[in-house]
């Protein structure tokens, strides 16, 4: 039976994947439907549970344009990446912060995938309605379903938001097209203002807090998560000083299945299934060679993307606090494979490296978007702000003696030297993970007033018209739609 579900599963997969590369000149909303089964057919638990399986798959599978460009992309706007041996003219032009709209094979297959997400999640939740609560294994695992396909709902949303729609600016018109319902046709809708989109992504994972699973696995939708993802939308916002109360409930109540792991470098064994179930992550998409290939390596391997040197340099990197020098990192926590890619992934030429894993979401990172928040809603580095990013620091190796050097950041540290020593940290600890660096520079432009104080530019020269800190909208996606889409400003 375990053989039997596996095969059914890896050719749902199979038939998502090529659903997905294959939509790449249609408009967002003319969506088959990839699933094995007929929506008559999702009638009980076990084809609800098949039928998730495939919207986890969509952040999975490698096969076709968009996976895994998607997650790449921003560390290319930011200057951690630069063009590899294959380098096209999109990959070019993104590098220098003046993306193409029109012949984007990455970003336009990156566009259909999380869409592709989307409108599987929908059609999940329209067929599961209908399915009495009493045919379920337990009496929670209808809401829990549900509650996990709205959680990956919200997670891709969020994705395409932060990549296609202004989310650093509530009042823009510029939203993105949010999807609640499946496509029934090929009818095109205009997009949502931000607002709103930010509201429905929300909606989606207050209803994951509520009904989520506390932990089945790390690879699956969990309350913890919902809640941080929660916290980072919160911090995207501005909406500090709530996102500081969450972050610090899933930091000091999700207890010890969720907290840092003793070291950083096993985070990343590519050689142990144990990289699944770390206590570090709070939700990945798991890849194991030649099963559920993500081949995030594979691309980050020079083939796509490579390591620039002004990424290198932040390692050896220092600064310094009231007349003490404190390196960012003692190099333990660089991770270059043998082509001048991110060695955090498994490399593709490796028989060892056989598992990796896409971090949506870790501690590390939490700890950060607290530190972050905590200390921007208090304006002034509170002792649980800095105890909060010393803690990452003391995990990576710093010490403690106030001396010079890898050192933790004394309590004298002012608040702007706190806001770029957090903006400095998350770069060298989640660098090259799902490119958070990228949109870092974009929120801190937009808190200092965008434009004046901190600018982007400071950090990618290239980087100077704040239209193209969004990626466009593909333009055959557009035209395929009726022109229904308004194309984001500076694209046209």
């Amino acid at each position: 039976m375990k053989t039997i579900k596996k095969i059914y599963t890896l050719v749902l997969i199979l038939m998502i994947t090529c659903f997905n590369s294959c939509q790449l000149t249609e408009d967002i909303d003319d969506f088959e439907r990839p699933f094995a089964l007929g929506a008559s057919e999702i009638t009980n638990e076990s084809t609800a549970e098949l039928a998730l399986t495939g919207v986890y798959a969509g952040f999975g599978t490698f096969i076709g344009a968009g996976n895994p460009h998607i997650y790449i992309i921003p560390s290319l706007l930011s200057g951690v990446a630069q063009p590899g041996f294959s380098r096209n003219a999109e990959s070019e032009a993104i590098s220098i912060n003046v993306p193409l709209a029109t012949g984007t094979v990455d970003m336009r297959g990156g566009y259909t995938r999380l869409y592709g997400i989307i409108n599987n999640a929908n059609w999940l939740l329209e067929s599961i309605a209908d399915i009495p609560e009493a045919t379920f294994s337990s009496p929670d695992r209808k809401n829990e379903i549900i509650a996990e396909a709205k959680g990956m709902r919200a997670t891709a949303h969020f994705y395409v938001l932060r990549l296609w729609g202004q989310f650093y600016d509530l009042n823009s018109n510029f939203g993105i097209v949010v999807k609640t319902s499946p496509a029934l046709s090929d009818d095109a809708f205009p997009r949502n203002n931000v607002a709103d989109s930010y509201a429905i992504i929300m909606e989606d994972l207050d209803d994951a807090i509520a009904n989520a699973p506390d932990l089945r696995a790390k690879f699956f939708i969990n309350k913890s998560y919902a809640k941080a993802l929660k916290a980072k939308v919160l911090l995207y916002q501005g909406n500090y000083a709530q996102a500081a109360v969450l972050a610090k409930e899933v930091l000091d109540t999700s207890g010890g299945g969720f907290q840092l792991a003793p070291t950083v470098t096993e985070i990343f064994d590519n050689t142990s299934e144990a990289l699944f179930n770390s206590s570090e992550l709070l939700f990945g998409s798991r890849g194991i060679t030649n099963e559920e290939d993500l081949r995030l390596g594979n691309f980050w391997g020079g083939e796509y993307a490579a390591l620039t040197e002004d990424y290198r340099s932040i390692f050896t990197g220092s600064v310094e606090i009231d007349g003490q020098t404190i390196n960012y990192d003692n190099s333990g926590r660089f991770f270059e494979d043998f082509s001048g890619g991110a060695g955090k992934f498994a490399e593709f030429f490796s028989s060892a490296e056989t598992f990796e894993m896409l971090y949506h979401m870790r501690m590390a990172e939490l700890h950060l978007i607290y530190a972050e928040s905590d200390a921007r809603a208090n304006n002034a580095v509170t002792a649980d702000a800095l105890g909060a990013l010393n803690t990452v620091r003391s995990r990576a190796g710093a010490t403690t003696t106030g001396a010079d050097g890898f050192e933790t950041y004394p309590a004298s540290i002012t608040l702007p030297e706190f806001l770029e020593a957090v903006r400095v940290e998350k770069w060298v600890e989640l660098g090259t993970e799902m490119g958070e660096e990228w949109f870092d520079l974009v929120r801190y432009d937009i808190a200092d007033g965008f434009g004046s104080g901190f600018q982007v530019s400071d950090i990618k020269p290239s980087a100077t018209n704040p239209d193209k800190f969004i990626l466009p909208i593909p333009s055959e996606s557009i035209q395929s739609g009726g022109n229904i889409v308004e194309q984001n400003p500076s694209y046209e």
